[in-house]
């Protein structure tokens, strides 16, 4: 079962089906087990990929927020994961299934869920509005989340 803000590892199956065009986040051979999910109500679970980059996606951020104001960038997001601050790339998120989700990352065999509230709401809510300027046309990200989404509910 799929937790809402665990960090999962994806199936290269799935890059395979659904990103034949390689504009979705390198998956490097299931190597990269930083993606954060977001389970909907629909069946679909958003996966936020994580990055390590934080210094480069701080500078992204207070450049997004000189132009649109405080708290305002829907792209990046910096929270904490064991401990450690991580860039949470919300404008690089797309569309899955727990079909296409191979396992959790776990940390001493327990799989790894974002706890801090804080970090949680702040994700959501870009999440939320990052899809919401996605379906309504104010925002075109490289990979056509809103196309794969609509197949993997045909499949569900």
């Amino acid at each position: 079962m799929i937790e809402s803000c665990g960090l999962y590892i994806i199936d290269d199956a799935f890059f395979s089906k659904y990103d034949r065009d390689h504009k979705l986040m390198l998956n490097k051979n299931e190597c990269r087990p930083h993606y954060c999910g977001i389970v909907s109500d629909n069946g679909i679970v958003w996966l936020v990929p994580l990055s390590t980059q934080v210094d480069k996606y701080k500078k992204s951020i207070d450049a997004s927020e000189a132009k649109h104001g405080k708290g305002k960038c829907v792209f990046y997001y910096i929270g904490k994961i064991k401990g450690e601050e991580r860039a949470f790339l919300i404008g690089d998120a797309f569309p899955c299934t727990e079909v296409y989700i191979k396992k959790p990352f776990t940390i001493a065999g327990i799989p790894y869920i974002v706890r801090n509230q804080k970090d949680v709401a702040a994700v959501r809510q870009r999440l939320s509005r990052f899809i919401a300027l996605v379906r309504s046309g104010k925002l075109h990200p490289n990979a056509n989340i809103m196309s794969i989404e609509k197949a993997l509910l045909k499949d569900i």
